[in-house]
């Protein structure tokens, strides 16, 4: 288990103050970062009033000063790191969005990296090192103490994004045949023990997990009777390839707060508390949420060319889609040309069908995310996404009918054709929402990425197609 739980943020009361020592004197004082601290800091900065900046920051802890380093633009970032210089409390490191601890390390010398490695816990290690070149983390790690170094090659052995990969190294383990006497010894007597635990961990002789036991459980227990006999052993190992989306499943589904990782052999490994859960959780859904729109979590952190650099590629593909809407229009150009009301029209058709297709894939993608749509309801869902389109398509038919044949009484018949390319572009656009996604994840391509691509350069060409196709049936055969 770990030694200090990082990653849990203050909890909303406890947000609002803290205590602090000055002088003797005990004082209450606002904990968490104002505007006046940032204000100050940048000022700061400005004047190059290094003594002012370490006061200020020597009074914020490890979470406060992550956000402060995260507010400043990357120049102030680079200045504040080099004023602390190895006085940075190693700890302010796994409280860093990802792309600012990057942008904080390139600024680092060797030296300065390794100090700050060796006085974190091994998941945060690795978190820290696994995004360096090769060349650098090899040298890195080869700098490390003799068990942190054998923790941390452990664990970057395992594929990215595994349980293998977020496991703590640092928990405590006993064999279950030991007695309650013996366990309590081994705790008041161990020297390489976590400085906060809370569960122990029991395994046979050849250190298989067989069950587990919480310190209260322990600390009730009478002296003679052995750990087998109290033990809880309804446990589930999970196998240290497991993806880590899958992990957080498993958290939700049997509402663990820790679980053990065993290797491909059944030993254990390693321990994932319910911490590193919640902070994979969040990244799973700042990712899938940022993919949908073609933007990244980090783009807030990030320079004005590399964000440019990576929404390219969904530009780039929105183009083609729209060229693609374009180029059905321009099939029907001489239609357009005779009628040019349906010019003014054919949008509300192609957009109606955007807007109820995201609806349905943003329903989709979550649920594909969190295991609630699976093999089983899959046909119940597609039938259920079809019946709401089907509702909304009568619904706003009628509505757009209405509306069309009050606006333009010199083409009331056009009335009829947007009231059916209505209902048939909002029918296609919900079966898109929930078949393109399902279909992508059952190729192993994540939908959340490419989905949206997709329904868009359906919903647009399509609505035009249908809407201005049985125009050109309706009002003209």
């Amino acid at each position: 288990m770990k030694k200090n739980l990082k990653k849990h943020k203050p909890n909303s009361k406890y947000y609002q103050k803290r205590k602090t020592y000055k002088t003797g004197e005990h004082k209450q004082q606002p904990l968490g970062l104002g505007p006046k601290i940032v204000n100050s800091i940048q000022i700061g900065l400005q004047e190059n009033d290094k003594a002012h900046v370490r006061k200020i920051v020597e009074g914020l802890d490890e979470y406060d000063l992550a956000r402060l380093i995260e507010v400043l633009d990357y120049d102030e970032r680079r200045q504040l790191v080099e004023i602390l210089g190895d006085h940075i409390d190693p700890s302010v490191f796994p409280e860093l969005n990802e792309v600012v601890q990057e942008q904080i390390i390139e600024t680092l010398d060797e030296n300065q990296i390794v100090n700050i490695v060796n006085e974190l816990d091994s998941d945060e290690a690795v978190e820290l090192l696994e995004h360096m070149d090769d060349d650098e983390q090899t040298q890195i790690i080869n700098r490390l103490s003799p068990e942190l170094k054998y923790q941390v090659k452990s664990s970057l052995h395992y594929p990215e994004d595994s349980a293998g990969r977020i496991m703590s190294r640092e928990f405590v383990s006993m064999p279950d045949s030991w007695t309650v006497k013996e366990a309590k010894k081994f705790l008041l007597t161990g020297d390489d023990l976590p400085d906060e635990f809370y569960t122990i961990f029991l395994t046979d002789e050849k250190m298989r997990p067989t069950g587990e036991i919480s310190l209260d459980k322990l600390l009730r227990a009478k002296a003679s009777e052995s750990l087998s006999t109290i033990m809880d052993g309804e446990i589930v190992p999970i196998d240290a390839y497991t993806d880590q989306e899958e992990v957080a499943h498993m958290f939700r589904e049997y509402g663990w707060k820790s679980a053990e990782v065993v290797d491909n052999k059944g030993h254990l490994v390693g321990v994932i508390n319910l911490d590193d859960v919640v902070h994979i959780v969040h990244e799973e859904a700042s990712e899938d949420i940022m993919h949908l729109s073609g933007a990244e979590e980090g783009d807030v952190y990030k320079s004005v060319p590399s964000i440019f650099r990576s929404r390219i590629p969904w530009l780039v593909t929105n183009l083609f889609a729209t060229i693609l809407a374009s180029s059905v229009v321009r099939g029907f150009e001489s239609l357009i040309a005779q009628i040019s009301v349906l010019a003014v029209l054919m949008p509300i058709v192609a957009s109606m069908g955007g807007t109820t297709g995201n609806q349905t894939l943003a329903v989709v993608v979550r649920a594909l995310a969190t295991r609630e749509l699976t093999s089983r309801n899959t046909i119940r869902m597609i039938l259920k996404e079809f019946m709401v389109g089907l509702m909304n398509g009568i619904l706003f038919a009628g509505m757009i009918a209405g509306i069309t044949w009050l606006m333009f009484p010199d083409f009331r018949e056009i009335s009829k054709v947007i009231a059916a390319a209505m209902l048939c572009n909002l029918c296609i656009a919900s079966l898109a929402g929930i078949l393109i996604p399902i279909t992508l994840n059952k190729f192993k391509v994540d939908p959340a990425v490419s989905s949206g691509v997709f329904l868009i350069a359906l919903t647009d060409s399509g609505g035009y197609f249908i809407f201005l196709g049985l125009a050109k049936v309706m009002l003209f055969s």
